[in-house]
């Protein structure tokens, strides 16, 4: 019976690996057992290769005419996923930063022209507006930096995938 192998994981990648240059020679690449190779290419058992038995078995699937390294690129894909949602917390936060910055910008000008000599109770309130929605926006960064602390949810430790 063949095993179902999800993509994006490693056992998938060995079982490419060893398709091309086949069981002894991964086991004698890696020095291990056979046994232990196959285990690697099991998604339901808990080894995997080391970073040197997985270069190893790159290099030789490589040079027995594969194409890429799917060692490698199932580690770069793995990555991806895994920093696909930090990433968009820091496209967020660049958001943020850039809302603050305008409604800030906005709240200074029209407090400037406030002080101004002769301002108008119209100009004060609008200047009033202005540094309610800049202190909006600079709370709502705030609140975003401090999701980036450890134990918070743009961050998490022990591998779980980050949130924004």
């Amino acid at each position: 019976m063949t095993k179902v192998r999800a993509p994006l994981t490693f056992s998938l990648a060995i079982t490419t690996v060893v398709g091309v240059i086949g069981w002894d020679h991964a086991a004698k690449i890696t020095h291990r057992s056979k046994r232990a190779v196959r285990y690697w290419s099991e998604s339901d058992k808990a080894p995997a290769p080391t970073l040197d038995q997985a270069i190893a078995l790159d290099r030789a699937f490589i040079e027995a005419g594969g194409g890429s390294a799917p060692i490698l690129e199932s580690y770069a894909r793995q990555l991806d996923v895994a920093l696909a949602n930090t990433l968009a917390c820091r496209a967020a936060l660049a958001d943020d930063i850039a809302q603050a910055s305008l409604e800030t910008a906005d709240a200074i000008s029209s407090s400037i022209h406030a002080m101004q000599h002769g301002a108008s109770p119209t100009q004060i309130h609008h200047a009033i507006k202005e540094t309610e929605e800049a202190s909006g926006a600079v709370n709502r960064l705030l609140s975003r930096l401090k999701s980036f602390l450890p134990g918070n949810s743009a961050v998490r430790i022990s591998g779980e995938l980050d949130r924004g």
